[in-house]
């Protein structure tokens, strides 16, 4: 569908704009091979689906969400710049964010399995099973904490060893992960937070671009509020998803949440269907083209279009009547 748009929008500068979008919606192409990652394709890389989800569904999928996003709103921002330079601006800021918080698994792929805490969790897991095997039973944090040496961290770096206190509160913190699969939350949780982070970047120029819009109220494309509307939505459930999951301690109980939260990201995703369709039609219907094209070309003597979704909520909760009053004189009162 975006591909679409960018075959029949009227004005040169927004085709880029559903051009990102269409590069965006594409990478749900690539994760369609997720599962044959590691049995058909990259057969002997141990790490393949951990490559691909760190790069591809982690990586460049926000990577691109927040390169549509920040593109969008600074196209707002600086209607009169060439696309060059919004290009420029734009990726200069998209890759600056993502390179700051996923530097550390650019710089090394299993990055994941080297932080302070994966490091420590081995330590006590390697201590929990010996103690089960050994006594049929599991052992306290109070037992663990007696039998392991943790060492201390600083920005990732070992400074020294913990002292008993420092330590058993280290060991309960770690305590849970050592059940089931709950180890899997441990080691994908930096990967999260910088999904996290990015999420926040995107929100905040989503933000950014309804504040300009609400200050300076500039004509703009049909549809388009309504996208970034809900495109809000949908990164504000991404960021407490990837939240939710960095703060989770039972893989069980937060597998129950995402499938519950998956419906909800899918109902965002069809009203965005939704919208782009509306936008597609707008732009091949007669009156669209000559709006649209009025708007790149003098946009100071366009006011703004009233499109479809504006007439559902003026109809849904507005008196119509007094609308209309408002907008119009009827002849009988004219002096």
């Amino acid at each position: 569908m975006c591909i679409y748009i960018v075959k029949f929008e009227p004005t040169r500068n927004n085709r880029f704009i559903f051009l990102n979008f269409s590069f965006f919606f594409a990478v749900s192409i690539l994760a369609h091979l997720y599962n044959f990652v590691g049995t058909v394709f990259f057969r002997g890389e141990l790490f393949a689906r951990l490559y691909a989800s760190q790069y591809l569904f982690f990586g460049l999928f926000y990577l691109l969400l927040a390169l549509a996003l920040v593109y969008l709103t600074i196209d707002v921002l600086f209607r009169d710049f060439s696309v060059l330079r919004k290009y420029f601006l734009a990726l200069a800021i998209v890759f600056g964010f993502f390179g700051y918080y996923y530097y550390p698994v650019l710089s090394d792929p299993k990055y994941v399995y080297t932080t302070p805490e994966i490091k420590d969790w081995k330590v006590l897991d390697k201590s929990f099973a010996e103690y089960r095997n050994i006594h049929s039973v599991e052992p306290s944090a109070e037992i663990l904490a007696g039998r392991v040496v943790l060492s201390a961290w600083r920005q990732g770096q070992e400074v020294g060893i913990l002292d008993d206190q420092s330590k058993y509160e280290r060991v309960s913190e770690l305590y849970p992960y050592l059940f089931g699969s709950n180890y899997k939350i441990l080691l994908y949780r930096p990967i999260y937070m910088s999904v996290v982070y990015m999420c926040v970047v995107c929100v905040g120029f989503i933000l950014l671009f309804f504040g300009y819009q609400y200050a300076k109220d500039p004509p703009q494309g049909a549809y388009i509020e309504k996208i970034m509307f809900l495109f809000l939505i949908f990164t504000s459930i991404e960021l407490l998803h990837a939240w939710s999951f960095a703060k989770s301690v039972e893989w069980e109980t937060y597998s129950h949440i995402v499938a519950v939260g998956e419906y909800i990201s899918l109902g965002v995703l069809l009203m965005i269907i939704i919208a782009f369709s509306a936008r597609l039609r707008f732009i091949t219907s007669p009156k669209g083209e000559f709006y649209e094209q009025e708007l790149a070309t003098n946009a100071a003597s366009v006011t703004r279009w009233r499109d479809a979704i504006d007439d559902l909520v003026l109809a849904s909760f507005f008196n119509r009547k007094a609308v209309i009053g408002r907008m119009y004189v009827e002849r009988s009162r004219e002096v």
